[in-house]
């Protein structure tokens, strides 16, 4: 097996930092080997890849677990959309605009298998184009509309024991222990779980960085496979 998780983690590194980093790439290894070693099936697929730089890390970690997932990614590829009600103007309209050509570059240059990239607006690709069975999702929408439009379209299709993580979801620096606090750089995340999920939230803020917090949203389990996933992956690279 030709591993390329270290030589990707460093390359990702150095021309992506704004968009992947160490920290999210733990949580992402972390849950998505916990869903394969539990056996849950389904697609693998990614709300908002930008450059597929984290489009690459989970087809990587896929490959190093033996899982042959299909991956699926989706974005319009315009950069952001109009900064809404719910969101802060951190982020400017239009920024993160990328293309499908980068994606599938970033993964030719690595060896890896091509993931189904899906361009376009979420409102026009997701009612058709996503797969009728999701085994874990990576959500990156950073507005609240995009947020709510993938919960909305994902949650129906999650496999059980299918594991969604957010991006951007809280504040670790003013969220209390049982009370994770909006990321103010991304609001509009925090809000739409609320909005979707209603409370008590049953999204987990999991740190890995001082400066934000990523949510787990972890989809109901059959005992059987409850027993599987009790099982600790493998430490996280």
């Amino acid at each position: 097996m030709n591993d390329r998780r270290g030589a990707l983690q460093e390359y990702l590194l150095r021309t992506q930092p704004r968009t992947v980093d160490r920290g999210r790439m733990v949580i992402v290894e972390r849950e998505l080997t916990r869903v394969v070693r539990a056996g849950v099936t389904g697609a693998v697929v990614e709300f908002g890849c930008y450059r597929g730089g984290m489009t690459a890390w989970m087809r990587a970690v896929l490959d190093a677990l033996e899982a042959d997932a299909p991956v699926h990614a989706y974005d319009s590829f315009r950069g952001l959309p109009a900064v809404g009600r719910h969101d802060s103007d951190y982020l400017a309209e239009g920024e993160f605009a990328a293309s499908v050509g980068d994606v599938l570059r970033l993964h030719e240059q690595f060896g890896l298998r091509r993931p189904h990239v899906h361009a376009g607006l979420f409102a026009h690709t997701l009612p058709e184009q996503l797969p009728a069975r999701i085994a874990f999702a990576y959500v990156d929408g950073d507005r609240y509309e995009s947020t709510v439009e993938c919960l909305r379209a994902a949650l129906p299709r999650l496999a059980p024991g299918a594991i969604l993580v957010l991006d951007d979801y809280a504040d670790p620096a003013a969220s209390l222990p049982g009370r994770a606090v909006a990321q103010p750089k991304a609001p509009g995340v925090m809000k739409a779980c609320e909005d979707v999920f209603g409370t008590p939230l049953a999204v987990t803020s999991v740190c890995e960085n001082p400066s934000w917090a990523l949510g787990v949203y972890r989809h109901a389990v059959p005992p059987t496979v409850s027993a599987a996933m009790s099982v600790g992956p493998e430490t996280a690279r």
